[in-house]
């Protein structure tokens, strides 16, 4: 069983949309996969998925109400997943139990756990129940800077990172390149995915942007993205010049990490 932690610095950079994309591929090709909700303030699993109600949530398994296998749904080609609620009453959760949810699943090959953004104690909690981390961000000075404090608190969980995803890429020069990612976070970047309207029309339908739009040059990430995580050989992503911003992150990539070069 592999346990992978989607993680951010903040909302709204893709995360949601990957990490169940992700598995929809990955349970295509045969894999057995579970995609857990743990941003029990949002709920956006259900409702990308267009199911906006379910009769019970991980807030019963962290509330000690019910079994996570309880709370496991079917989806699109044979994928499970856990979501939250949109409740937003929050007594009574107990954020521990994620970890001794997630140990349950061990007849899983893929436990996917889309984990709430920032460093509150719910990010750290999911964070703590993940084996392997992937950092997602998009081009932006902000979101970098965001992306180091993540990496940081992954790292004191004691998670293996893997790697960054870098994500709505509009391929502009005043973006944040992947060589100043490369030389900031000094951790591999596993896919770089496009700015793609089939990722807004899939939303905006509630339908999986690899089951709407299969042929959309963000699915063609995720494959990528896929394919790296199974292990197999892939065609590397074209390499851009060095960004003009790389000075400044190396400042901030030397403070993270305790003026360390």
């Amino acid at each position: 069983m592999r346990v992978i932690g989607f993680a951010s610095g903040k909302g709204g950079v893709g995360k949601s949309t990957i990490a169940l994309n992700l598995g929809l591929i990955l349970a295509q090709a045969g894999h057995k996969v579970v995609v857990i909700d743990a941003d029990i303030h949002m709920a956006n699993l259900g409702v990308l998925l267009g199911v906006e109600t379910n009769p019970i949530t991980l807030h019963n398994v962290l509330k000690g109400e019910n079994s996570i296998h309880d709370a496991i749904y079917e989806g699109p080609y044979g994928l499970k997943y856990a979501p939250s609620s949109l409740s937003m009453d929050r007594s009574g959760l107990e954020l521990g139990k994620l970890a001794d949810a997630v140990k349950e699943l061990s007849d899983y090959e893929f436990v996917l756990i889309d984990c709430p953004p920032g460093i509150g104690e719910d990010a750290e909690a999911a964070l703590a129940a993940s084996q392997e981390i992937i950092i997602v961000l998009t081009p932006e000075p902000s979101s970098l800077a965001d992306a180091l404090k993540t990496k940081a608190i992954a790292e004191h969980e004691g998670a293996n990172i893997l790697g960054l995803v870098l994500n709505m890429t509009l391929g502009d020069k005043t973006e944040v390149q992947p060589s100043d990612l490369a030389t900031v976070m000094d951790i591999p970047i596993l896919a770089i995915l496009p700015e793609d309207i089939e990722v807004r029309r899939a939303s905006a339908t509630q339908k999986p942007v690899v089951i709407r739009s299969p042929a959309s040059k963000f699915v063609a990430g995720i494959n990528i993205l896929a394919s790296k995580l199974l292990g197999k050989k892939v065609v590397p992503q074209p390499k851009p010049r060095k960004g003009f911003l790389s000075s400044i992150f190396s400042f901030f990539s030397r403070l993270f990490s305790g003026g360390k070069r």
